[in-house]
């Protein structure tokens, strides 16, 4: 038998298969989507367990989970997306992580008001200085890390020594006293 006349009949099945594949898994992805989707919607995520969640799920989760009062989860969720490689969500998770620093130390008045709250205010700008270590043109965590710095501002390095001169600077003892050089 010659190949040609026994695949002839065979043809059309063997594209419509390979065709036919693919759009069935793309549909397949595209229906999981959009039940993710309305299970974030409706806020049902907050009701399921974490295991098997895609990412964006688990993004959603963290917010909801700050929006109902629950700080350390939200916090555990973020810093869980931050820390995973490759991760699109990475940089928005810790933004998010460093800004709920910045939120609770400015709620309770910052370390003017309250010293206890220095250490939150030195989490979020430590956060925002990572994110913009990756991604220097986000605004938004510069604009964050400015409002963390006028609550928490830091020390200049130039005041810090101040009285001793440095090793092996000589010293000249002035004894002139009160002589002025006849500038005005």
């Amino acid at each position: 038998m010659d190949l040609k006349l026994l695949l002839r009949p065979w043809l059309p099945a063997i594209l419509l298969l390979t065709l036919a594949l693919p759009a069935a898994v793309l549909l397949h992805r595209l229906q999981e989507a959009q039940g993710w989707n309305e299970r974030i919607r409706s806020g049902r995520v907050l009701d399921m367990t974490e295991n098997g969640m895609p990412d964006q799920a688990l993004f959603a989760r963290a917010g909801a989970l700050d929006a109902r009062g629950d700080v350390e989860g939200a916090l555990n969720l973020y810093k869980r997306i931050e820390e995973q490689t490759g991760n699109a969500l990475a940089p928005d998770a810790a933004y998010n992580a460093a800004t709920i620093y910045l939120r609770r130390a400015t709620a309770a008045g910052g370390p003017a008001s309250d010293p206890q709250t220095i250490p939150l205010v030195e989490l979020a700008k430590e956060g925002y200085r990572n994110l913009l270590r990756q991604h220097p043109g986000d605004w938004d965590a510069r604009y964050n890390l400015d409002r963390a710095l006028r609550l928490q501002p830091e020390p200049d390095d130039d005041d810090a020594g101040g009285g001793n001169p440095p090793i092996g600077a000589e010293r000249a003892p002035t004894t002139m006293r009160g002589f002025t050089l006849g500038l005005p």
